[in-house]
């Protein structure tokens, strides 16, 4: 029996492999350069930045990057925000808020080329292509926190996560932060294929990838990253229309809510207050500070800009994502922000009622909760690979519209 079970499991996986190499294949070079795009993005940030510029210089030549661009859905609202941010940063000479600018710009226009190229085949690929990758920024960051543990004097297994920032691990994510919050998207990603998937292997190769993301997040320290998991799963189970797995989602949540109440060193660097503390004066400078320039600004990344001249804590935003908006972009970027976010609702909504597969609609809404919920005590998606990968999945409902469950 164990050796039909294993000859089964092989069978699959050369099956697997050659329909990924005939897909390949069949892509045309702007879909496999989506493919590359997608793995630049788990390079350092430099270099990501570099890959996707490659990509769309490739696009632009090869292809009508302009009329994609003009096309992409909410252009006006986004490109408008960038030329105002653009503006303002140059205005109040903030050369950080500016950088970010040239990051906003490269991301949208990388959103455009994606939107113009993307099939429901491709979006699956994409999917499986971030899950996988998920497995060599884990194995990294094993390593980095072996090497933090050797320096602080502590044995790998006794698991203890500091407090200080740089020795916290972050994969190849700039910070520890950025890092957890890929790790919430490859946690709902892992979740989507689980539910799309009937195939016991593939559904066991989910589970074990969105444990062992959850183990990293766990070494990260990043304690914000948790809270969406209280909403995360029932919402996808309640708008993929699963009220079985609902029900049992709920049940779970509460169990392990209880369990972390009674136990609460279960969660690491639970006692360590000191952060929350940080985060009081942070958003009291950020309040001072929005007064001074609310309608406009001073560009992305303000907080950092000014904390000094207003003898403020420390910290390069605001550390949570609405205070953040108004105090980096005023009233008039806010405002142009809601308007591409509306923009890009209703497309989401009017997919949502076409498609045959609402799993997509209710991953999409688990990544408007971990913006939300994640950004209530922090800023996370002014980073480029969490920004584009945010970006990316919001702006995937019409290319899936005529998407079926296998």
């Amino acid at each position: 029996m164990k050796k039909m079970g294993s000859s089964k499991i092989i069978k699959t996986m050369k099956h697997a492999i050659t329909q990924v190499k005939n897909d390949l294949i069949r892509f045309d070079s702007f879909e496999r350069s989506i493919l590359i795009a997608i793995a630049g993005l788990f390079l350092p940030f430099q270099f990501a930045a570099a890959v996707l510029s490659a990509i769309l210089l490739y696009a632009a030549i090869k292809g009508n990057l302009i009329r994609d661009i003009k096309n992409q859905k909410g252009a006006i609202w986004f490109y408008s925000f960038c030329v105002l941010e653009l503006g303002v940063s140059l205005g109040h000479h903030n050369w950080v808020g500016l950088l970010n600018v040239g990051g906003f710009i490269l991301i949208g226009f990388f959103v455009a080329f994606y939107r113009k190229h993307l099939t429901p085949k491709l979006f699956q690929y994409v999917i499986s292509e971030l899950i996988f990758l998920s497995w060599f920024a884990g194995i990294y960051g094993l390593f980095e926190f072996q090497k933090v543990s050797v320096r602080k004097g502590y044995a790998f297994f006794d698991f203890v996560v500091q407090n200080s920032p740089k020795d916290r691990i972050n994969s190849t994510f700039m910070n520890a932060n950025f890092y957890a919050t890929i790790i919430e998207f490859e946690i709902v990603f892992c979740l989507y294929k689980f539910i799309r998937t009937k195939k016991m292997g593939f559904r066991l190769y989910y589970v074990i990838t969105a444990f062992f993301n959850f183990f990293m997040m766990l070494l990260t320290g990043c304690r914000t990253a948790l809270l969406p998991f209280l909403f995360i799963f029932p919402v996808f189970f309640w708008f993929d229309r699963k009220r079985n797995w609902f029900i049992v989602s709920m049940i779970a949540e509460m169990a392990v809510l209880v369990l972390v109440l009674m136990f609460p060193e279960l969660i690491p660097r639970f006692d360590q207050l000191s952060t929350l503390n940080a985060r009081f004066e942070i958003w009291y400078t950020a309040l001072l500070a929005f007064t001074m320039h609310p309608w406009f600004g001073q560009g992305p990344q303000t907080y950092g800009f000014v904390y000094k001249m207003l003898k403020g804590h420390k910290a390069p935003h605001a550390h949570n994502i609405v205070l953040d908006t108004f105090l980096s972009y005023g009233i008039f970027g806010t405002l142009l922000l809601i308007g591409y976010a509306f923009s890009l609702w209703k497309e989401i909504y009017r997919s949502y009622k076409k498609n045959k597969d609402p799993a997509i609609f209710a991953m999409i809404l688990c990544f408007f909760v971990i913006f939300f919920i994640h950004g209530l005590l922090d800023v996370t998606m002014n980073f480029l690979a969490t920004g584009c990968i945010f970006m990316l999945i919001i702006n995937s409902s019409k290319a899936n519209e005529k998407s079926y469950v296998k």
